[in-house]
This record gives structure tokens, C-alpha cells and sequence, in this order.
């Protein structure tokens, strides 16, 4: 069970705080072109990634990102070969409010929309008050994070995301 009331990350001498909301479509809503992401795990401690255009490759401990290093197209294709899990979905940013993004997702995820809400401070994380249009908070669930993505079933994505769809 996840016990969050958000994820912190530093950085630099800075904390960033981001809640995570369900979202049933995007429709009307004014955001920016979508950027394409697709990962691919090779391992716990191996993931690639094309962003838009470029490739990169991660090694990742406790699901974070500690190495990142550019790879070219193939080098990137011939890793996807080896892969065993695959994340793919549109990034958008909401033009309203630069502290939102959307993440659609794609494949195994397919129905999954994301809300990912920057916030500076603890205390902005306790006051925060959703827009109306968001869904059910799922900061403390296995949807919040690629990372926990990749470790559901199917069946488990379907029960864990019928648990926030309204």
C-alpha cells in the first residue's frame, strides 16, 4: 500500500511537490501539442526512453533515474528488443496553469489519464485545492508512477483504475 500525500523531489537548494489526479478525457481543454513518450524496461535497473525525437538510456535504483546518457536510434532499438515492459503515452501541458501537465496513456495503460500538479511547499501540497475538472486524487495509488505501472497485471491495472473513474 502507498502512503503519500504527495512525491518531493529536490532540486538544486529547491523542493518540488507534485499531487497526481485521475482525468476521464481531455476534451476542451487548452493544452499544448502532445509530446510522445515511450519507455521501455529492460530490467529494474534498465530503462530506454524516446522522447519526441531523441533517445536516452536510464539506469534506475529504487525506481529513480540515476544515470541518464543519450543513445542513438539504434543502439535504442536494439535494447527495445530486449525489453519486457513498455510505457507509452502523450505529455501535454495545461496552457491555464504551468504548474499542470497530462499524461494519456497508450497500449497496456489505454484509459489512463493523468493530472500531474507541481507545487513549491509542503504547505501549497496541504492547501491545494483541485480545479473542477479534475478526478479523484491517485497520488497514493499504484497509477501515480510509471515505475509502479510496469508491476501491474492487466487485471490489476483494470481494478486499481475502476477505483478512480467516476
Amino acid at each position: 500500500m502507498f502512503f503519500f500525500i504527495c512525491d518531493k523531489i529536490e532540486i538544486g537548494d529547491n523542493m518540488r511537490y507534485t499531487k497526481r489526479y485521475i482525468l476521464n478525457n481531455i476534451d476542451n481543454l487548452n493544452l499544448s501539442n502532445s509530446l510522445r513518450y515511450e519507455r521501455y524496461y529492460i530490467n529494474n535497473d534498465l530503462r530506454i526512453q524516446k522522447r519526441g525525437n531523441s533517445y536516452s538510456k536510464e539506469i534506475l535504483l529504487d525506481n529513480e533515474v540515476i544515470s541518464k546518457v543519450n543513445i542513438n536510434e539504434q543502439e535504442f532499438n536494439k535494447l527495445r528488443e530486449m525489453s519486457t515492459k513498455e510505457i507509452v503515452r502523450d505529455s501535454y501541458l495545461y496552457l491555464d496553469d504551468e504548474r499542470i501537465s497530462i499524461k494519456k496513456y497508450y497500449g497496456d495503460y489505454i484509459g489512463l489519464i493523468r493530472i500531474e500538479v507541481k507545487l513549491n511547499s509542503e504547505d501549497e501540497v496541504l492547501n491545494y485545492i483541485p480545479l473542477d475538472w479534475f478526478g479523484k486524487e491517485i497520488t497514493d495509488s499504484p497509477l501515480a508512477f510509471d515505475s509502479y505501472l510496469i508491476n501491474l497485471s492487466k487485471k490489476e491495472f483494470m481494478i486499481e483504475l475502476e477505483k478512480y473513474k467516476d
